[in-house]
């Protein structure tokens, strides 16, 4: 039974959450059928006639987020409140009953430790590009602003004649080729003079238009302008200048700035999310004035959390100089990831947070933090068994983004959330990975769904497609995906959202209860092993078919042409794959195979082709046999020092070598090391010379 607080009455002071009723939009029948405790009180117009300015201390979770500025405006300064959508999600009645105990116990659940921070710093100084009126009409309105620190410099990239200005305060370049990279605080520009005058630099004083013998030099509105078509003598106006303003030779230059506003019709940053501190309004009147808003706001410290974590001894991005797997680099939308070596190198400044690196990582060297699959997990379980308690049957998680959040909740004032539909709000879907996917399975959902919105990066949307896949594989192949779909992927609006959450399939049995691990594959071996328990022992007697791409498989090694050299087990950064100290073998430990591919691009004979598949048995966690060969024995001391295959291959490659002309020369090819060097150095000694016929 709900404790309950009279319109206006004040809430009790051993309560730690408060639900409104909002005049009757939360139905009686849902507080009581979700079986909340004392703790939680119950209370009407909290938002209006002082009701948030008397809650006691105790209180720090609000059921409402749509009021949730004029609650936090109400109460003491020093309150941290924290609110969550239970006006918006358990509006319909009794049948709302399980997801608002759901919602409640998540609001409940401390906040994950802090991660790291990333810090900015920005003193204001301002780089406007563009065609030179507009960019010179923004720098006079923003100029001085932000209290006096924002400093404009305009880089001019067109023709256009500039407006005059006394007193001069704007900084202008005439430029081309004008490069922008980096992130609020740290932005490097570079550019070449669109003219051999200087306008930053050129003070207006006329004295090279006298000296020019041309008529080749004109007065613009902030500085004199050569017109490179008629000039014909470059050294007597620059003899003249006595601030050196004017320079022939059109050196690129460079210079730093905290922000920049790019008003071109093409921005020069690409990337789906622009770096903080970056604007490209394009020739929207209204955004470019939003965009002036935003920019007097960047002055100062800024902090944001380091999202990632990385692990290079996992990583499979290259080894020996060849590269393989480059997901993270090929999904991330800042272009925040770039190749360091054996590994990769990720820009803290650029990352935004989305977690797609880690989603699609078939290693876990990408771990995302913000929040990590441990802290997700524990909302899922706590969730879950919330939802059960108050006797609802296998929801539908709905993964989703902070946008999609608060499109979600308008859509929610209008209509009510269907009632299997449990939302579970994370930074970015990105995130979710098919840990998370088989996870929320294992621990008693019925189906999860990814939402994303419709315009999320192509990326993104292809690697929720990938987990999606292959979870349904893992569920498919294991014989549980009978009482219907299980896992989706959804890119759209709310409204086409509703069309896909209307399925419900019931759990696959009771919750699992392991939780998940910080390491992504230990995670998914954890949902194996659980749903292998549900699954009948025929599904189980072989490999499960999994798409191309995926992170489990073994390999195939062709016998013909592979001669055991070995290097394929150097390069494997997961040591699957690996030799035999007792004879010239090559052996996988399928389990730990990422399927990166740097066996295969390794492979000197093209011998080696990825096999996707998810083989969950106890064979897959030992060593097995891909190939192997009888040794080759020392023609001196019959000692075995090779694989027939390789000193087979090795003297059909040298034939016609001059150096292995000589049938002793050829004949130390079928030594071990010690021999060879003694051959080398002592007379032939009348020993048969062995031919590759006989190593058969």
């Amino acid at each position: 039974m709900s404790f309950n607080t009279s319109k206006g009455a004040p809430v009790a002071t051993t309560s730690d959450t408060v639900l409104c009723r909002c005049q009757g939009r939360v139905a009686e029948a849902a507080i009581d059928g979700a079986g909340i405790d004392e703790r939680v009180a119950v209370t009407d117009g909290l938002c209006r006639q002082g009701g948030a300015a008397s809650l006691p201390p105790s209180v720090r979770q609000i059921g409402c987020t749509r009021e949730a500025p004029l609650i936090e405006a109400a109460a003491p300064a020093d309150r941290a409140l924290r609110f969550f959508p239970a006006r918006e999600y358990a509006s319909g009645g009794v049948a709302d009953a399980p997801r608002l105990a759901a919602l409640i116990a998540m609001a409940r659940l401390p906040e994950p430790p802090p991660v790291d921070a990333v810090s900015y710093a920005s003193t204001g100084r301002l780089a406007i590009v563009g065609s030179g009126p507009l960019a010179m009409a923004w720098a006079q309105r923003l100029h001085g602003k932000a209290d006096g620190q924002l400093q404009v410099t305009v880089f001019a990239d067109d023709e256009h004649p500039l407006p005059a200005a006394s007193p001069r305060k704007v900084p202008v370049h005439r430029a081309r080729q004008v490069s922008v990279e980096g992130w609020l605080g740290a932005f490097h520009i570079g550019w070449t003079p669109g003219n051999a005058v200087d306008a930053a630099a050129c003070t207006g004083c006329g004295a090279c238009l006298t000296a020019c013998s041309s008529d080749a030099i004109v007065r613009d509105g902030v500085a004199a302008y050569v017109d490179a078509a008629r000039c014909n003598d470059k050294r007597r106006c620059i003899e003249v200048c006595e601030v050196g303003a004017i320079d022939f030779s059109f050196t690129p230059r460079t210079a730093t700035f905290d922000l920049v506003l790019d008003l071109s019709d093409t921005p020069r940053l690409a990337m789906p999310h622009l770096p903080q501190g970056y604007f490209a309004p394009g020739g929207d009147a209204l955004a470019q004035a939003e965009a002036a808003l935003a920019l007097t706001e960047l002055v100062g410290e800024f902090d944001k959390p380091r999202f990632f974590d990385y692990d290079r001894a996992k990583c499979a991005h290259s080894r020996n100089r060849i590269d393989a797997c480059s997901r993270c680099i090929d999904t991330c939308s800042t272009s925040a990831i770039r190749a360091d070596g054996n590994g990769v190198y990720v820009e803290p400044h650029l990352c935004m947070g989305c977690g797609a690196c880690a989603s699609v990582c078939p290693s876990g060297a990408m771990r995302y933090n913000y929040p990590s699959v441990v802290d997700i997990g524990q909302q899922i379980r706590t969730a879950l068994a919330a939802w059960v308690h108050a006797g609802g049957s296998a929801p539908t998680l709905l993964f989703h983004g902070r946008e999609q959040a608060s499109a979600l909740k308008a859509w929610a004032e209008t209509d009510a959330l269907a009632a299997p539909v449990l939302p579970l709000a994370v930074h970015d879907a990105a995130s979710v990975g098919p840990d998370l996917l088989l996870y929320a399975l294992c621990a008693g959902a019925g189906r999860v769904v990814i939402w994303q919105g419709a315009e999320a990066p192509a990326t993104y949307q292809a690697s929720a497609g990938r987990a999606v896949r292959f979870a349904d594989a893992v569920v498919a192949g294991l014989g549980l995906a009978a009482a219907g779909e299980r896992f989706a992927s959804v890119c759209t609006d709310a409204d086409a959202l509703m069309a896909h959450l209307g399925a419900t399939a019931p759990a696959l049995g009771a919750p699992a209860r392991f939780h998940p691990q910080l390491d992504k594959r230990a995670t998914l071996d954890l949902c194996f092993a659980h749903l292998a328990t549900l699954a009948a022992p025929e599904a189980l007697a072989e490999p499960l078919p999994v798409p191309a791409g995926s992170a489990y498989g073994t390999v195939a090694v062709a016998g013909d042409k592979c001669t055991l050299c070995l290097s394929c087990a150097s390069a494997c950064p997961a040591q699957a794959l690996m030799d035999d100290t007792e004879a010239p073998r090559l052996r996988i430990r399928e389990a730990s195979c990422v399927q990166c591919g740097l066996c295969v691009a390794t492979c000197p004979e093209d011998a080696i082709a990825l096999v996707p598949r998810l083989n969950l048995s106890a064979a897959a966690k030992q060593p097995a046999v891909l190939h192997e060969d009888t040794p080759c024995t020392c023609l001196r001391c019959g000692k075995p020092f090779g694989s027939s295959a390789t000193v087979r291959t090795l003297m059909d490659r040298l034939i016609g070598n001059p150096h292995f002309a000589a049938p002793e020369q050829r004949r130390r090819l079928q030594m071990c090391g010690d021999c060879r060097v003694i051959d080398m150095m002592s007379p032939a000694d009348g020993q048969r010379e062995t031919t590759i016929q006989d190593l058969s």
